[in-house]
């Protein structure tokens, strides 16, 4: 397939190859005819068809990808369900700002000709999303691939309208909806985004009715007093009580609006007087309806003032405002106005500012399913993880609102919904009728509206294996095992698949729901191409390789789920970890060739090779016990601290001298299919070189088992070991201290003081030399004057011979050492003394403090020791 190259690892000639090899022998599809093993199946989060993917998609692929090969490689039959979303309105934005640039508007082109267009921006950006998300190594079974507005997908969602529908759950109302002026669209509750927006705090004097009194009216609003139908106050407030039952006079327009009683009002808040505006407030429209008030809509498309306005008709808000207020300072109306920084709700996609406006929109009931939902979850049905998000859920199904279902765009699944013109006749059809089913008439028309994009996207996990048939796959797969997704959509969709699964099924839709955090920068901010801190994440991989980026990710991802601070330097140190592996892989292979790895470990073992096989067997149960609880960071740190210190920095340098060639290939082999679900590519392509040219994957290999060792093996690997490592680390430690890099001349002396040890010793005494990279040492039953003593424990004590030391040069540079340390010192006892400091900093500054003095103290005494011993000869 390829050939060894030398030097860092070729992730860009690789990959591909490795990804092309799994593909061409389709190894990530899955059979239904496999009914001897046990099922793990996941649905992916479909991207939106709106361009290339983000660091987000990176993670939501990743982690599953991870899941996915480590349950094949534990024997189970794994089906991963692929696909793209049609992103309703984000894509109807998308592909109008595209014809813009072209000086094409889309009604000018017609309805049918903006969608053909649409078609034509999926086929482009569908495909691409598909190579990107094959780039990271996405393991989906691509057989299956789905599109949330192919054929039989949309038959499945209009299914579920008819049926929501018959059973009386989908009407269409009159009621107050956020309504985006840009999109030209109804929205949903969820999909409005809240900013803060610096306004102003009008006052103005509301008179009371045939006389010179008035109440205070306190606006950020001015424009929509023209629709004001009453002013309400709290039953109980002292102030207005000779007021109830009055009516006031409303501002420049002279109409009479009475003044009504309602506990909602806060006393306290404001000037405890509310002005009631039932066209265009969410709340006022409840108060509107309860004291059912007129209702006057002054605000005609979310952007100019309407007809009914007079003079101000056909203003933009903004300059109707300025007149408004302009005329209440003419008529005497006007007191006051003060800065004031006010929540606005925005357009989750074009970030416009919202209008409420009452409309005709499709709705679904959502109460009584939504309990259902909710009931499934606190009964552990459905398993979250982290737990804590089951509180935000319960909060949101409690007080769940009907769902505004209708959007008026052009791009989505119409509603299935018909108008007779001649006798007002509604059908509600799964096909299109033919005529009318009460007068026959042909004259026809249907719903201009379409469906929320969520409302098709809430029937995925089960429409995208054939539902409403009733397909081997759906019989097979369903209910799904896992689903991995950030929880910034616990609203918008997964409690929305809950319980549309509840409903059409009566089966939960997954067993397990792990949340994922929000990557964001290294300083903590949202990624996005406005803030110039977006990174693509097609340009790491170019860079660096997949498995950089896999890793990386992987690395910050806990069971916890929290938001991830993505730093490019992390992801060089994966690279550079990336580069190890493949190093050492063509060391292992250049220095066992003619070893068959594939037979058992046998009981001649080193004292190196125990260690080594208890330490793999450590890290075997640590990866699988962190995969299977989602704890993805300490499954990579695991493999990390495996890899680069146990095998490379110790196991891989004691084989130069200990030379057992058939553990250090087969643990190399077993060190592959551990790491493999995490860093699929590198460790595919060293698998099918360890395996000699053959073209057997390493990902439907067994995961790796306990190797058992017997008891004495097992005390060589625990207690022996790690003193003979110790010792090592401090002749190196000297050694650096002492500035003695070479081996040459560095002969020194042990002294143990343990018969048993110092055979074991003895017996790795060539091992000891080589990896402390010194020319020679010898075991000693004492002390020697002409060697500085350095304990290692209380067993063992290293000596190092003085002749090797400049003691004049090393006591007069220890001693300005000690001179900046104690400089260090006074600064912090100075601040530890600053009652200031004490009282006001948080406690773990303080701490974080102390613990600095604490190390600095230590390691003074240290150094004043060592000159003590310097100086004495």
């Amino acid at each position: 397939m390829f050939t060894f190259k030398k030097g860092p690892y070729p992730a860009s000639e690789i990959e591909p190859q490795i990804y092309n090899f799994w593909e061409d022998n389709h190894l990530f599809e899955s059979l239904e005819s496999d009914t001897q093993k046990e099922v793990f199946s996941i649905t992916m989060p479909p991207p939106n068809i709106t361009g290339v993917l983000h660091l987000g998609h990176a993670l939501d692929l990743t982690l599953p990808d991870i899941v996915c090969r480590y349950k094949r490689m534990k024997g189970f039959n794994v089906c991963w369900f692929p696909g793209t979303d049609q992103a309703g309105l984000a894509t109807d934005n998308k592909v109008e700002q595209m014809l813009k640039k072209e000086g094409i508007k889309k009604q000018d082109i017609g309805r049918e000709a903006f969608i053909e267009k649409i078609w034509e921006w999926k086929k482009t950006y569908g495909s691409k999303i598909i190579e990107q998300m094959k780039l990271i190594g996405t393991s989906a079974d691509w057989s299956k691939l789905r599109f949330t507005k192919d054929e039989e997908y949309e038959k499945a969602v209009i299914k579920a309208f008819v049926t929501y529908y018959n059973d009386g759950l989908i009407y269409r109302g009159k009621r107050m909806i956020q309504y985006c002026p840009r999109c030209k669209t109804a929205l949903s509750d969820i999909e409005v985004e809240h900013k803060n927006v610096k306004g102003e705090l009008v006052y103005i004097k509301y008179f009371v009715e045939n006389s010179d009194e008035y109440i205070v009216i306190a606006t950020t609003r001015a424009e929509t007093m023209l629709g004001d139908t009453a002013v309400a106050v709290h039953p109980d407030d002292k102030r207005y009580k000779k007021y109830h039952g009055k009516n006031l006079i409303l501002p420049l327009i002279g109409r009479k609006i009475p003044i009504i009683t309602d506990e909602y009002v806060e006393i306290d808040f404001g000037t405890g007087a509310l002005k009631i505006t039932p066209s265009h407030d969410p709340n006022d429209f409840n108060l509107g309806k309860k004291h059912n008030l007129d209702f006057i809509s002054v605000i005609s498309d979310g952007l100019t003032m309407n007809k009914e306005c007079g003079k101000y008709s056909d203003m933009t808000l903004k300059d109707a405002r300025k007149a408004i207020k302009e005329d209440l300072i003419e008529s005497g109306n006007f007191i006051k106005e003060e800065p004031f920084v006010h929540s606005v709700g925005h357009c989750e996609r074009c970030k416009h500012i919202l209008e409420p406006v009452i409309s005709d929109q499709w709705y679904l009931k959502t109460k009584t399913i939504a309990q259902k939902g909710l009931e499934t979850v606190e009964n552990g049905d459905i398993n979250f993880i982290p737990k804590r998000w089951f509180k935000v859920y319960k909060d949101w199904m409690t007080d769940i609102y009907d769902w505004c279902i209708s959007r008026q765009i052009w791009w989505g699944i119409r509603i299935p919904v018909w108008y007779c013109k001649d006798c007002g006749e509604i059908i509600v059809s799964e096909i299109e009728p033919k005529n009318c089913p009460e007068c026959y008439s042909k004259n026809l028309h249907q719903e201009e509206d379409v469906l929320d994009t969520w409302f098709g996207s809430a029937l995925w996990p089960f429409a995208c294996m054939g539902w409403p048939n009733e397909s081997d796959t759906l019989q097979m797969y369903y209910p799904t095992s896992l689903m991995v997704v950030g929880f910034d959509i616990i609203f918008f969709w997964v409690s929305r698949m809950i319980f549309s699964s509840l409903y059409f099924l009566n089966a939960i839709p997954f067993e397990n729901v792990y949340f994922h955090g929000l990557i964001l920068d290294k300083s903590g901010k949202k990624m996005s191409k406005s803030s110039s801190n977006a990174i693509d994440p097609s340009s790491l991989i170019k860079e660096h390789g997949a498995d950089s980026l896999r890793y990386t990710v992987t690395s910050y991802s806990s069971s916890s789920g929290q938001d991830i601070k993505f730093d490019l330097k992390k992801n060089k140190a994966s690279r550079n970890f990336i580069n190890k592996i493949w190093n050492a892989g063509n060391f292992v292979m250049e220095n066992t060739k003619d070893i068959n790895y594939k037979n058992e470990i046998d009981t001649r073992l080193s004292i190196w090779d125990c260690w080594i096989i208890s330490k793999f067997n450590n890290v075997v149960k640590c990866v699988e016990e962190s995969i299977e609880n989602y704890s993805f960071n300490e499954a990579s740190g695991a493999i990390y601290s495996f890899f680069w210190h146990d095998f490379c920095d110790w196991y891989l340098e004691s084989s130069k001298t200990t030379s057992n060639k058939f553990v250090l290939r087969k643990i190399f082999a077993l060190s592959l299919k551990l790491m493999h679900p995490i860093i699929p590519f590198v460790t595919e392509a060293l698998w099918l070189q360890l395996e000699e040219n053959s073209e057997e994957s390493i990902m439907y290999k067994s995961w790796p088992t306990f190797i058992q060792l017997t008891e004495s093996q097992n005390y060589q690997a625990t207690s022996i070991v790690p003193q003979i490592q110790d010792t090592i680390r401090e002749i190196r430690n000297i050694k650096s201290e002492f500035q003695l890099g070479k081996p040459d001349g560095i002969d020194i002396e042990i002294l143990v003081l343990d018969e048993a040890l110092i055979l074991e010793f003895q017996s790795n005494l060539e091992s000891i030399v080589s990896l402390a990279r010194i020319e020679s040492a010898k075991f000693v039953k004492k002390e020697s004057p002409h060697f500085i003593a350095n304990p290692v424990n209380s067993k063992v004590t290293i000596m190092f011979p003085k002749h090797l030391i400049d003691i004049k040069n090393e006591v007069i540079n220890k001693n300005k050492k000690i001179e900046k340390l104690d400089k260090e010192l006074q600064k912090l006892e100075i601040k530890l003394s600053n009652p200031n400091f004490i009282d006001h900093a948080p406690s773990e500054l303080i701490e974080e403090v102390k613990s600095e003095q604490k190390e600095i103290e230590t390691k003074k005494e240290f150094i004043l020791d060592r000159i003590k011993v310097l100086s004495a000869n």
